[in-house]
């Protein structure tokens, strides 16, 4: 029986869990422990609240991980009677239910990971703009390596930051659709609020339970199925019941976000991925929906009420073993290359002593991308020497020599021999301080730097779906340092063999953050009673367009706010 690593609970709901059990275990402050269980189902973000206007409102239902084609094939499968009862009968035309609307070819951000791609959808500006590029990364002015949601790192108490002390809010650089909504509204779970009124989480007692089974340790194996299910449906659940409460208690607000963090967990380590996936949302995550129409029906809140139903990413299957899992430390994994090249690696903790602070690279990890950061060694020459991080790297002494590394490695297996073929492509850029902003990825294509067109152009890849300007969101920007000097995109997709999908991350079943279409495509579908399919398709065009990305979505909801129409 082998146990899930905790970096196994990479989305932010269980984290939090993890990392509560995690510290009482190991004897860690529990401060922070005691602040959130103190807090119980809410936490009022502002006081006084701001009133609420009664007329058009959105409830947006955050589904983690559930990538187009699982929803629709979830809700025409049938046994999710409670998403169904909003949206009507489907329509033989593409995409159009009795009232509701669902967009089709939705595009996430790259990497479509859950930290950066719900920061995306929350402020409707990219990475590089945004400043939130990953569930993990380093910021070389402060020095810091902040992971909300950790991949190559095992300390938690980010997870825990991220609603004790708004973590992720305060890495953000733009306004969030709270802020730019001035209105009334409440937050589920979900790690963006900043600017919101209210963020409810499950109540204590929940907590508690789930300390204890995580302290327990959740197994992958078939044994354990039943037990990891059951665990993530009652997150899930427990967040659903402790939004009722607040709602019941202050009133339906204008803007209500739940996210449901359970679902991406649970894809991650079952046995099945996909279809398990669709099992969950007719099972878990249409129950949890029910109880919240049903309050909204109770306040008689329905009509006017815009319901959008909405994804970070898709969901790969891959194969569980250390082969294909590539980890953060050890002589066979991508941190050996950096090594052999001659860099002092930080180690991998979120809180370094001083005499660890001579690092000359560090990683930060994505799924399907990995991004390294290298330092101008002639300012950290000696063991000992901290680096100047703040200035840029050295192309020829510092970048470069990491690229050829890897190129080799990946070509030839030289250096690390477990390596080869399990990189697809390799990006970089001349480098830019902080301050200035960051250029836009080009790939490596073995002897020199060629823009993502151009290389696309001599190279055919529409397995990379819209690669060059989703790239460009990423790190072409004033933030874009954060996605790192070096770009790894590990080989993955649906249209290879599973035995050829790797990814950066401890082992799981299925991962995601590739620009593969399977990871890519996320569900924007919208529903209003007393609104047609076809009537909402034209007035969501009419906002975002007929090619809308997922930076298209905050400007749908607050210009659906915007109207005034109860």
């Amino acid at each position: 029986m082998r146990r899930l690593t905790w970096i196994g609970l990479a989305a932010i709901g269980l984290l939090i869990v993890a990392v509560l059990g995690w510290m009482m275990l190991t004897g860690k402050p529990v401060t922070e422990v005691g602040e959130l269980i103190a807090q119980g189902g809410e936490k009022r973000l502002r006081d006084p609240m701001r009133p609420a206007r009664g007329t058009t409102r959105v409830l947006l239902i955050a589904l983690d991980g559930v990538g187009e084609d699982e929803l629709l094939h979830a809700i025409r499968e049938g046994g999710a009677p409670n998403i169904a009862s909003v949206l009507g009968a489907e329509s033989i035309d593409s995409g159009l239910f009795g009232h509701a609307y669902a967009v089709p070819g939705v595009l996430t951000i790259l990497p479509s990971t859950t930290v950066a791609a719900w920061t995306a959808l929350f402020t409707g500006e990219p990475a590089a703009r945004n400043g939130v590029p990953g569930n993990e990364w380093f910021v070389r002015e402060e020095m810091r390596f902040y992971a909300p949601a950790p991949v190559s790192v095992t300390d938690h108490e980010d997870a825990v930051r991220t609603y004790t002390d708004d973590l992720v809010g305060g890495a953000i650089r733009v306004p969030t659709i709270y802020e730019m909504a001035g209105v009334r509204s409440y937050v589920s779970l979900s790690q963006v609020h900043r600017g919101a009124d209210l963020l409810t989480t499950p109540d204590p007692g929940a907590l508690g339970e789930l300390i204890e089974a995580v302290a327990t340790g959740l197994t992958d194996d078939d044994e354990g199925e039943g037990l990891e299910e059951e665990v993530f449906a009652t997150l899930d659940h427990s967040s659903i019941e402790s939004l009722v409460g607040s709602l019941e208690e202050h009133g339906i607000p204008d803007l209500q976000t739940i996210y449901f963090p359970g679902i991406d967990l649970y894809t991650h380590v079952s046995e099945n991925p996909l279809p398990d996936q669709r099992r969950y949302l007719r099972q878990v995550v249409d129950s949890s929906v029910g109880l919240v129409l049903d309050t909204y029906r109770a306040a008689s809140a329905i009509d006017g009420t815009y319901i959008i139903f909405v994804s970070d990413h898709g969901h790969t299957p891959v194969l569980g073993d250390d082969l294909h899992a590539l980890g953060a430390e050890g002589d066979d994994e991508p941190s050996a290359v950096i090594a052999k090249t001659g860099f002092r690696m930080r180690e991998m903790a979120l809180d370094l002593d001083d005499d660890e602070q001579d690092f000359q690279a560090t990683v930060a990890y994505q799924g399907a991308f990995a991004y390294v950061y290298v330092a101008d060694r002639s300012t950290c020459v000696n063991a000992g020497d901290r680096c100047e991080w703040k200035t840029a790297p050295r192309w020829e002494e510092d970048v470069l020599p990491v690229i050829r590394a890897f190129d080799a490695a990946t070509r030839s297996g030289a250096g690390v021999p477990e390596l080869r073929g399990a990189i697809d492509v390799i990006f970089s850029r001349p480098p830019r301080p902080p301050g200035q902003d960051a250029l836009p990825f080009q790939v490596w294509d073995g002897g020199k730097l060629v823009p993502v067109g151009t290389w696309l152009a001599s190279n055919p890849r529409p397995d990379l779906v819209e690669l060059e300007s989703r790239l460009e969101g990423l790190g072409a920007g004033p933030y874009g340092h954060r996605a790192g000097d070096v770009l790894l995109l590990a080989r993955s997709g649906t249209d290879v063999p599973i035995e050829q999908r790797f990814y950066f991350s401890g082992r799981y079943r299925s991962w995601h953050g590739s620009p593969s279409a399977q990871d890519s495509r996320i569900p924007l579908l919208v529903a209003r009673a007393g609104s047609t399919g076809a009537g909402l398709r034209e007035e969501i065009r009419g906002i975002i367009g007929e090619n809308p990305t997922q930076l298209s979505i905050a400007r749908l909801v607050t210009e659906l706010l915007a109207r005034s129409t109860p």
